[in-house]
């Protein structure tokens, strides 16, 4: 009989706890395809131990400085305390390292929620940058996915990159297009605010900053005057013979910077105008 020409699956098969069965579909790649993904997932890595190696090919052998392995390894780990100790490139690296670690996070937890394809494809991580309170990572959404894939999903993936908290948005223009936000630290919080309304009382002791004192520092800026009203305007004749009282608002300026309207009455309306 003629064998089967139906292809193999290539998926698994896994039994949940409860006697279900899961079907997890992964995508057909070639051999080439998938050391090219790899090699790119992991760029960043590769690229520091190809340095380090060839830092310390160059230390160790004859044609090189012909150091021993150890004042090898102490010649390469001499430049640690000048990083940790310069602020700007410590918190460069700081920054590059958590980059990296988040992008292995996303597609981790990507994988772990099945946002996936039915081809059995992820969305594709475009890049992730380093902002004041964390990462930006950009994700391209694959045919068959959306920005509705990852809806409730922000304290998920919070938890997966080990950070405070999330946020998920869209691009207005491409609708495959998705930003995660993820913030590690807050740079509002802090323990000792300073401020300059404090110098006055900051050398006071304590038990003499009361009320009386508090307020002997407090001087009023220009006091506004008593307002000004003018007397309302008489009774005018008119030729047919009835009389007919005209009621004007006259306005009286205590400052450049207030201004007070009165009524016919003498009545303050400047919260009515």
């Amino acid at each position: 009989m003629p064998k089967s020409t139906r292809k193999r699956s290539t998926g698994r098969v896994r039994s949940t706890s409860r006697g279900a069965v899961e079907t997890i579909t992964r995508p057909s790649k070639t051999l080439p395809v998938i050391i090219a993904l790899t090699l790119w997932r992991w760029r960043w890595e590769l690229a520091c131990l190809t340095a380090l190696a060839v830092v310390y090919y160059h230390l160790v052998t004859p044609g090189g400085w012909e150091f021993d392995p150890v004042p090898a390894a102490l010649v390469m780990a001499a430049p640690a305390p000048v990083v940790l100790t310069v602020r700007p490139v410590r918190r460069f690296l700081r920054n590059r390292c958590w980059c990296v670690i988040t992008r292995h996070r996303i597609r981790a937890c990507l994988t772990e929620m099945r946002t996936l394809n039915y081809s059995g494809n992820l969305p594709f991580i475009v890049g992730c940058f380093s902002t004041k309170t964390g990462e930006a990572v950009y994700l391209w959404m694959r045919p068959g996915l959306s920005a509705e894939d990852l809806d409730n999903k922000a304290e998920t993936i919070a938890a997966a990159c080990w950070a405070r908290t999330a946020a998920i948005s869209r691009s207005e223009r491409y609708a495959s297009l998705i930003r995660l936000d993820i913030d590690r630290r807050d740079p509002l919080a802090k323990k000792h605010i300073t401020s300059p309304l404090l110098d006055d009382t900051s050398g006071m002791p304590e038990a003499a900053v009361a009320d009386d004192a508090l307020l002997a520092f407090i001087t009023p800026e220009n006091a506004p005057s008593e307002p000004t009203s003018e007397p309302p305007a008489k009774a005018d004749t008119v030729t047919s013979g009835r009389t007919k009282t005209t009621r004007t608002k006259t306005t009286a300026a205590v400052d450049d910077n207030h201004t007070v309207i009165l009524g016919a009455n003498g009545e303050d309306v400047s919260d009515y105008v």
